[in-house]
């Protein structure tokens, strides 16, 4: 009993000590956790680092599929370290930060959703506007997955605070934005129509009814 106590007294001592390792005693500790734990999808975790935040709420639900698109574009994340200037508890880093493009992923997964859309539609079937919205969200992530799939770099200012001898990063809609691969431009093009205008004649039938069910992907995947 005595050596059980003892080895959950020990168990007990290194987390303690792991966890206070995880401490961003620096401003590039915290980029650097930061961009760890959100290419291992732990925001929880990734949000320990950050002191400010008002950008996407991918994590009250997932009723819209987000947070799977979120998960996908998170585990492609790269953040180079251009510079960091510091005055006493406050501070700016210029970033690259680097994601798959959402923009471009959108549209490619238009092509091919749409298409399949239309084949289905047109052999008679009904699809619903959540099996639509499904199908998309698969292939968006599908798509950020590929190897090939393009990437965007973007620097960007981000300003960090230090409290109690931890830094953190200060993160806004705009820069929050651009670590998930411009998902407001992306989301926009869907509400906007651009979604479905994107994808070419040949990847869909040019007739009235292919034209209907495009126009109806976007709708779905909007809603």
């Amino acid at each position: 009993m005595k050596k059980i106590r003892a080895l959950a007294l020990i168990t007990a001592l290194l987390m303690l000590v792991l966890t206070a390792c995880n401490n961003a005693k620096t401003p590039e500790q915290a980029i650097k956790f930061f961009n760890n734990e959100m290419n291992d999808c732990n925001y929880k975790a990734a949000f320990n680092y950050v002191s400010e935040y008002d950008g996407l709420k991918f994590d009250s639900g997932d009723k819209d599929g987000t947070k799977k698109i979120v998960d996908a574009v998170a585990k492609t994340l790269e953040i180079e370290i251009v510079s960091i200037d510091t005055s006493g508890a406050t501070g700016v880093a210029v970033l690259n930060i680097t994601t798959v493009d959402l923009r471009d992923i959108y549209s490619k997964a238009a092509a091919v959703v749409t298409h399949n859309y239309v084949d289905t539609v047109l052999g008679g079937a009904k699809i619903s506007a959540e099996e639509m919205r499904d199908t998309l969200v698969d292939e968006i992530s599908r798509e950020a997955a590929l190897s090939d799939s393009k990437k965007v770099t973007t620097e960007c200012k981000i300003n960090l605070t230090k409290e109690k001898d931890k830094w953190y990063l200060i993160l806004d809609s705009e820069s929050f934005n651009v670590i998930m691969g411009y998902i407001n431009e992306a989301n926009a093009m869907v509400e906007s129509g651009e979604f479905a205008s994107n994808v070419s004649d040949s990847d869909i039938q040019s007739d009235s009814t292919a034209d209907a069910v495009s126009s109806d992907a976007a709708s779905s995947a909007a809603a």
